[in-house]
Order: C-alpha cells, then sequence, then structure tokens
C-alpha cells in the first residue's frame, strides 16, 4: 500500500474540569463576535479572509485563510497547506491578533492566496467594551438509545433542530448517544438530516457507546466527547449474515468518510471502522498536532488487517478524535467553554422519553393485537370476523404511530402495510356477505 500522509487534522489538548480533554472546537458556522487573547474583540463573518496570530504551545505563529466556522470562542480557518485544503482550528484564548483582509460580503481571494497590501479592507479587533457581548447559546439534550432505526431515529433529531430554531441559529445540541448499531436506511436518513442541522447549530456527540450505524451518527459532530467509558466504531455494514463487499463496500467507505470530512476528521479514520483492510496510525508532536497515515508508519498503531476500529476515550482523546472527556454535564459544560450547564428546556428529552414510551406501548400491545387476529373469540363466525377487523384496524393504526417497533422488532410485520390493507377489505366484504344472508 502507498504511503500517505495526512497533516490536515490536528486538535489541541488542554484540561476539561477533572477531566484531561481537547477543547479544539469547531462551532456552527455563523457570525460571530472572538474575544481574543487580550480581551478585545474581533467582529468577524463565514467567508472571511482574514490572517491570524496565535500561540501554539510555547511559540508564536501566523496563518492567513478563509474562516469557514465561527464561535465567540474559537474560529476554524481553511487555509492551503502545500495545495491541500485544511482545516486550522483556534481557541480565542490562543488568539494575539485577528485582522480581517476580505469581508465575508466580499469576494473572497483564492484559499492560499495572499494579500497586497492595499488591495483589501482592514479591519482590526476592537475594544471589548465597544461591541455588546455575542448572546450566549442555549443548550438542547437528546438522548439517542437503543438500535438505529428503532430506538434512534432521523425523526428526534429533526425535531430538536426544530425547537433550536425557535431560538435562532447557532444553539448548542448535545446527542447523548448509547447505542449499539442498526439499520443502514435509517443511517442514509441520519447522514441527509444531519447535514442539515449543521447549516443552523452547533451539534455535539457525547459517547457512551457509539457503535456502527452510531458511530457513523456521530462522525458527522464537529464535536465529539466521550465518556470515561465511552466507545465508538465498528461501522461494518451486513448483507444478512455477511459483510458487505465489492462495490457495495466502496460506497461505504466513501459514505463513511465523507461524514468524517463533514466532522472535520480525516476519512482514513472512518476507513478503518468499516473493514479489517485499511490501516490506521499516527504521529503527534509536542504541541498536540496529529498527523495521520492510511499505513503502521505512525508512532501510535491504532488498527492493523486484524480487526476494524473501535475507539475508547483514552486513545479517542491522545489521537485528537475526540474533543474532550465527561462524566457529568459540569465537566462537559468546561469542555465546551461554558460558564455553567444551562439547558434552555427538557423538550429533548421529552422527545426522547415520548418515543421510548410509544415504543414500549407497541411491544407490549402487538402481540395482543396478533393473538386476536389469528384466534379471534366469538361464538359464531360473525363475531369471529368481527374481532380480526377490530385487531386489524389497532395494527394499521400502529404502522402509523411505531412504524419501527411493527416492522424492525419481532414478530416482524411486512414492511408494507398495503397487505394487511387488503385482508382488512376482505374480511369487510366477508363480514357484509354473512350479514347479508341472515337477512
Amino acid at each position: 500500500m502507498k504511503m500517505h500522509a495526512d497533516v490536515g487534522f490536528s486538535r489541541f489538548a488542554r484540561t476539561c474540569s477533572v477531566a484531561v480533554a481537547a477543547l479544539s472546537i469547531a462551532a456552527g458556522a455563523f457570525a460571530a463576535d472572538v474575544k481574543l487573547a487580550n480581551g478585545s474583540i474581533w467582529k468577524g463573518d463565514v467567508g472571511a479572509r482574514v490572517r491570524a496570530t496565535y500561540m501554539m504551545g510555547s511559540r508564536e505563529t501566523s496563518v492567513e485563510g478563509t474562516v469557514v466556522k465561527i464561535d465567540k470562542s474559537l474560529v476554524v480557518i481553511e487555509v492551503d497547506d502545500g495545495g491541500k485544503k485544511t482545516r486550522r482550528t483556534i481557541l480565542s484564548l490562543d488568539l494575539k491578533k485577528m485582522e480581517t483582509l476580505a469581508a465575508a460580503s466580499d469576494a473572497p481571494a483564492a484559499p492560499g492566496a495572499t494579500a497586497t497590501p492595499g488591495s483589501t479592507a482592514s479591519r482590526s479587533a476592537t475594544p471589548a467594551a465597544a461591541t455588546a457581548s455575542s448572546k450566549v447559546p442555549n443548550i438542547f439534550v437528546l438522548p439517542l438509545e437503543g438500535t438505529v432505526g428503532i430506538g434512534t431515529r432521523h425523526e428526534e433529531i429533526e425535531e430538536i433542530g426544530k425547537e433550536a430554531d425557535k431560538y435562532g441559529p447557532g444553539q448548542i445540541i448535545v446527542l447523548l448517544i448509547d447505542s449499539p448499531g442498526g439499520l443502514v436506511i435509517e443511517g442514509d436518513k441520519i447522514h441527509e438530516t444531519m447535514k442539515d442541522l449543521k447549516k443552523r447549530h452547533r451539534v455535539v456527540a457525547w459517547i457512551k457507546k457509539a457503535i456502527s450505524a452510531a458511530a457513523f451518527t456521530s462522525l458527522h459532530c464537529d464535536e465529539i466527547y466521550f465518556m470515561r467509558v465511552g466507545a465508538l466504531g465498528a461501522i461494518t455494514m451486513f448483507a444478512g449474515q455477511t459483510s458487505i463487499t465489492g462495490k457495495e463496500l466502496d460506497a461505504w467507505l466513501e459514505k463513511v468518510g465523507e461524514a468524517c470530512e463533514i466532522g472535520g476528521r480525516s476519512p482514513w479514520i472512518g476507513h478503518a471502522m468499516v473493514t479489517n483492510a485499511p490501516l490506521l496510525s499516527y504521529d503527534r508532536d509536542e504541541d498536540g498536532n496529529v498527523t495521520w497515515y492510511n499505513t503502521m508508519q505512525g508512532k501510535y498503531k491504532l488498527s492493523d488487517e486484524k480487526q476494524n476500529l473501535t475507539l475508547n476515550a483514552e486513545n479517542a482523546l491522545h489521537s485528537g478524535f475526540s474533543d474532550g472527556t465527561a462524566d457529568t454535564v459540569e465537566e462537559l459544560a468546561v469542555c465546551l467553554q461554558l460558564k455553567e450547564w444551562k439547558e434552555a428546556s427538557d423538550v429533548g428529552r421529552r422527545i426522547h422519553e415520548n418515543w421510548q414510551r410509544t415504543l414500549k406501548q407497541c411491544a407490549e400491545v402487538k402481540p395482543k393485537l396478533l393473538n386476536d387476529l389469528q384466534n379471534p373469540g366469538g361464538l359464531d363466525a360473525a363475531a369471529q370476523i368481527g374481532n380480526q377487523i377490530k385487531a386489524l384496524t389497532e395494527i394499521l393504526k400502529w404502522y402509523d404511530k411505531c412504524y419501527p417497533g411493527m416492522v424492525y422488532e419481532a414478530p416482524n410485520l411486512p414492511p408494507d402495510k398495503a397487505p394487511l390493507e387488503r385482508q382488512l377489505a376482505d374480511f369487510k366484504k366477508q363480514l357484509a356477505d354473512i350479514k347479508r344472508r341472515q337477512r
């Protein structure tokens, strides 16, 4: 295998509360004020061409590029690194100076281009007292538990997004993930939902367990935090009991790689989670910058040819894959650079609880309805068919109320309810014929 080095996915490690955590936070892509280390404020917009001077450890450095994401606590700048576009996440507490070379409304210079003196507008940071502070974003927590496609669905993610929309763009949505994976078809829906949601809000994954399709969901997030027992990976797709191969595997590798890049990570990480063959290792310098390899040439080996990759809290943090480790909301607040943990409402938790309650009700009622359908009570044929009509009518209502519980949980019903609707129509005809003969 030809060696390739990926130098575009570095993160800076810092301390999160009592947990050691990496606080390279990629925020939502919206205009915001960034507070510099000296207390001054840089007012900027996504799309602006800038020159940033900041501290990398004990060394001062500068970079020019285009702002792609922004928050009052950080800025993410896309730069041209030897002909390859990479992103630098710079915390506000490291920023010494920010200069705007081209405003967002101007035609931005091509990535990597150098501004000619006098050719673009220049705007310096203004004193903090001269500008109003940015509004603190609201926090919404959405637990995602159970099998993807059953307990964890795109509908709940869409619902919490709509709730956050009521407060304006740039809210913080925390996906509290504890899932063993699930259905690929639901993963495809989540893929589109997450891409849309991230256009409006800052979406964070908080990992207890994210395996397979749940890991795929997490990869879309710009920020991933692990609980100390957290695990993420093993995104193998199966056709029946056999893992996919050939063109189907190639397409899945491409989609998982895309999810990694959407979250600002090397696609090689996702590839190593899908199947055994892709290798993964990395080097880490004294400043915490990570260089990824799709070979075993790095000092730190994560995935060999024997098994696909699953990360834990420790190696995820050391490699810069995760942004920190937090077991409590107080620790997570520190990682998110928030003064305190204050949720806007409990609507996300209620969305989760309501769906879990519906699943539980479905699991309880479905066997009874199926028994009434297959073994109807009644003293005569008319009464028995009448009971079958009642049971089948309720079953069809549950298709609309809890489709995953009816179709994906045993005993499994047909994915298309049309055959059941035809059966219901036949029962009604039989009952009408009986009543007509009894006149």
